[in-house]
């Protein structure tokens, strides 16, 4: 007999948020972990302490950001389910009376913390945390960057104004008679209408042509046949074992700055000031195997296990003349500890510990699968580079809280009682037995040894 139930609420339950979270849930050992005691201190500059209405509490506005990034949740979604979801508000320290913050709140307390580097500050305390419980040893390091999508489609590109196109448009405003210009309707621009705008024939760059939607976006195709985005490139700096992330950045995808090399010994230098680590080896793909990469990197004390970009052994260059010229002396010495630089990093692949490297090099390439897939870094949450950065420091910090709790909360093996595992009388025998055996064919055989390794003089002597 098929039952029913019909719905009758009661007017008073009596429940706490803390029946309601399991013992074993993730939000609860990941609470175990986080210290934010820090961040009152850390963001009292930013608050007056005279005016305005009370805020709301850092710590609690913190929590729902972390939570944001971890279950990849917009600000509108992340306000809706804190609301409903027991286990949010337990993590919030919010009880079922409090009232959620807005999304205003949050993109307010957003702008005061990139203004005072709470989320570096977040992101390098987490680090040390993973290095004092021995988790990040940090002998072995992994680079790599990945293209991020920026909130911007094509059709919001414009063209740079400059002196010299502002030149052209005079002159050939000049030159137009008033009176065609007159007779013909103005001509609708391009720009009025981008929703329907024709871009068949027309070239873009990013030299030309800029983003109204995001200025800081920039145009960028992974290989030759894949189709160009407005994107960024996110930049990190792993340890190779255990997979934490121990520096982040987010850069444009052209200039200087955007160059993998230059970013990875940026990365390194600032993981040095941060937390006084070098690595022992640096493992980055064939984009990084430039002569500067590899003599900066080589500088640093730091073995580079990168492959070269040309793909094939340097030419070490041999001048027959001297030069008395300084400069010249200066340029070759360049060039030859450049050369150097290749050959050494080339000899470096035969070696054992290169080819584990190369191995193990794809944990890098999993951390941003897991980024862009559970976390939301493949494409931008808001428009500009600052905020870029913030989205991937974040993203980042939520990976490496994970690896925390994980590693905290792994099962130890029991250690094996010595006693138990004592043999016993009849195998103790049976082992003295075999190694009885294995001592007289020993005998025999360096016997053998010791005949065949005389002389035939000698053994002719021993012949009766």
């Amino acid at each position: 007999m098929m039952g029913k139930r019909e719905a009758q609420p009661s007017a008073l339950q009596v429940v706490t948020l803390e029946e309601l979270v399991p013992q074993g849930h993730f939000l609860r050992k990941l609470d175990a972990v986080l210290d934010l005691r820090f961040v009152p201190e850390f963001m009292q500059p930013a608050y007056p302490s005279n005016r305005g209405h009370p805020g709301v509490d850092p710590r609690l506005a913190v929590r729902m950001i972390l939570l944001s990034y971890l279950y990849d949740l917009s600000d509108v979604r992340l306000c809706d389910e804190v609301g409903m979801h027991a286990g949010y508000r337990w993590f919030c320290r919010l009880d079922f009376h409090d009232a959620v913050p807005d999304r205003t709140t949050l993109v307010k307390f957003r702008k005061r913390c990139r203004e005072h580097g709470l989320w570096e500050a977040l992101f390098q305390r987490i680090v040390s945390q993973c290095r004092d419980v021995g988790l990040l040893s940090g002998r072995h390091l992994m680079a790599d960057s990945t293209q991020v999508q920026a909130s911007a489609s094509i059709k919001s590109l414009r063209e740079v104004e400059t002196e010299l196109t502002s030149a052209a448009d005079r002159v050939c405003a000049e030159e137009q008679p008033a009176a065609t210009a007159a007779a013909q309707p103005p001509a609708a621009k391009d720009d009025e209408d981008h929703h329907h705008t024709d871009f068949h024939g027309k070239r873009f760059s990013n030299t030309t042509h800029r983003s109204g939607t995001d200025p800081d976006a920039q145009l960028y195709r992974k290989g030759k046949g894949k189709e160009s985005k407005l994107s960024y490139k996110a930049h990190v700096l792993a340890d190779t074992k255990s997979r934490v992330i121990v520096q982040a950045a987010a850069t444009r995808v052209s200039g200087a700055e955007a160059q993998d090399g230059a970013q990875a010994i940026a990365l390194l230098d600032q993981l040095h000031h941060d937390h006084g680590i070098t690595p022992q080896t640096l493992c980055a793909d064939t984009g990084y195997g430039n002569a500067d990469t590899l003599c900066a990197v080589s500088a640093r004390g730091v073995v580079p296990h990168i492959p070269l970009l040309s793909g094939k052994p340097p030419k070490i260059p041999v001048w027959r003349t001297r030069t008395r010229s300084l400069e010249k002396a200066r340029k070759r010495r360049e060039t030859l500890r450049r050369a150097q630089a290749l050959q050494a990093a080339w000899d470096l692949s035969d070696t054992r510990g290169y080819q584990l490297s190369r191995k193990l090099r794809h944990r890098v390439e999993h951390l941003f699968g897991e980024a862009k897939q559970s976390h939301g870094l493949a494409r931008a949450r808001y428009r500009g580079l600052q905020k870029m950065n913030e989205q991937v420091v974040l993203t980042a910090t939520a990976q490496n809280l994970k690896r925390l709790v994980s590693f905290l909360n792994k099962p130890r093996k029991p250690m094996p009682n010595r006693g138990a595992v004592r043999p016993t009388a009849p195998l103790s025998a049976a082992i003295s037995a075999v190694a009885s055996h294995f001592r007289t064919y020993g005998r025999r055989l360096m016997v053998i040894i010791e005949a065949f390794s005389l002389s035939p003089a000698h053994l002719q002597l021993q012949t009766p």
